[in-house]
């Protein structure tokens, strides 16, 4: 009888443990209401990963660490934190700064890293629809990029996924005479890089599971 009842509390920890993987989304608007279509850049982050290194993996990215977190203090009021740390901090251990922001709520977001070099064409600003959720969510139309942690190569699940940066199909990114446009087609995602508006070369960027070993664990998707 001890042993069974000792084993139904070790399940229910355990049941408790995986039901605390959290995700926190980004999904990005051009508007502070977050009513127009989604258009931009957005994240969806686990709460479940000790510290995560470089969010977004981008070259213009500050080289930051981060943490996501959610504090509920009642049925309808919940709290999201972002926190940053500095690039040596990989344990973060010391916080730089602290984000908060209300569950299910339009946020200006100018804290997110950019992804890239560059100016965002038709993006004047940068909001967000903030939720909290038990799988990531991502907006329609776009590009995914995915970080897990520690895969197994032919299966990337939700419980190794430490980030995913969300890219709308059509977003054009200028650094003086070169762009690169984010193109989803047929559920392929494509980059468009060109130099002087003609040159341009279409690429295939697409990454499965199975080849995230030679790619730093990261997939990308439409």
């Amino acid at each position: 009888m001890k042993i069974f009842t000792s084993l139904l509390i070790i399940l229910s920890i355990l049941c408790c443990f995986v039901k605390s993987q959290k995700f926190i989304n980004f999904i990005p608007y051009q508007d502070y209401e977050c009513l127009t279509p989604s258009f931009g850049i957005g994240y969806s982050i686990s709460t479940s990963q000790p510290c995560i290194y470089n969010l977004g993996n981008g070259p213009s990215a500050t080289p930051m660490s981060y943490t996501a977190t959610w504090e509920s203090f009642s049925v309808n009021e919940t709290y999201l934190y972002l926190k940053t740390y500095n690039y040596t901090d990989m344990a973060c251990q010391s916080a730089l700064q602290q984000y908060s922001m209300l569950n299910n709520s339009c946020t200006f977001s100018s804290f997110l890293p950019l992804p890239f070099n560059g100016t965002v064409v038709s993006v004047t600003f940068q909001y967000s629809l903030v939720s909290l959720t038990d799988e990531p969510v991502y907006p329609p139309n776009s590009l995914l990029f995915s970080q897990y942690a520690e895969p197994n190569f032919n299966v990337c699940d939700n419980s190794d996924l430490m980030f995913t940066t969300t890219i709308s199909n059509g977003l054009k990114v200028v650094n003086g005479d070169y762009s690169t446009s984010y193109i989803c087609n047929n559920n392929t995602a494509y980059l468009d890089n060109c130099i002087n508006r003609t040159n341009c070369k279409l690429s295939n960027v697409t990454l499965s599971c199975n080849q995230a070993g030679n790619a730093n664990n990261q997939v990308n998707y439409c």
